[in-house]
């Protein structure tokens, strides 16, 4: 938030209630300076040109500001990301064809994708789908990503 203090301008994404329909892009304008206790939310004002008519006054939306940028992040998929009493892991494939589970460092999330900041090199290949149902050494078969 150091940009804002400096007079830079946000850039503000408004997505539908569900965060999947991007509506528009405005501007930051303020920051409210409280967190709502009971939705864990922050209110944010902001300008938007909203030529298409798809706003309405007192909307609710989920904002989306682009704080930094991270040149050459390893990023995965959230549900890459398992939690366990010993904290955070993802299951690696290895060259046999068997996954281990190997601790992470989950950084920032943004959408579906979380950035791993220990623990995984960039291309390791990961399971995404089915680790609930997977063990340590259990056998893998690679699928493309969408699962064909």
């Amino acid at each position: 938030m150091s940009r804002l203090a400096h007079g830079a301008h946000l850039t503000v994404d408004a997505f539908d209630r569900e965060q999947r329909q991007k509506l528009a892009t405005g501007t930051l304008l303020t920051i409210d300076n409280q967190i709502d206790p009971a939705t864990g939310t922050v209110k944010l004002k902001a300008t938007f040109p909203n030529t298409d008519r798809r706003l309405f006054s007192s909307q609710f939306v989920n904002a989306r500001l682009l704080l930094d940028t991270q040149s050459h992040a390893t990023v995965v998929p959230a549900a890459a990301i398992q939690p366990s009493p010993k904290g955070p892991f993802t299951y690696v494939v290895k060259s046999d064809h068997t996954v281990t589970a190997r601790p992470v460092t989950a950084g920032v999330t943004d959408g579906d994708d979380v950035v791993v900041t220990a623990g995984l090199a960039p291309g390791e290949p990961i399971v995404v789908d089915g680790a609930d149902r997977l063990r340590e050494g259990a056998p893998v078969t690679a699928q493309a990503r969408g699962g064909s």
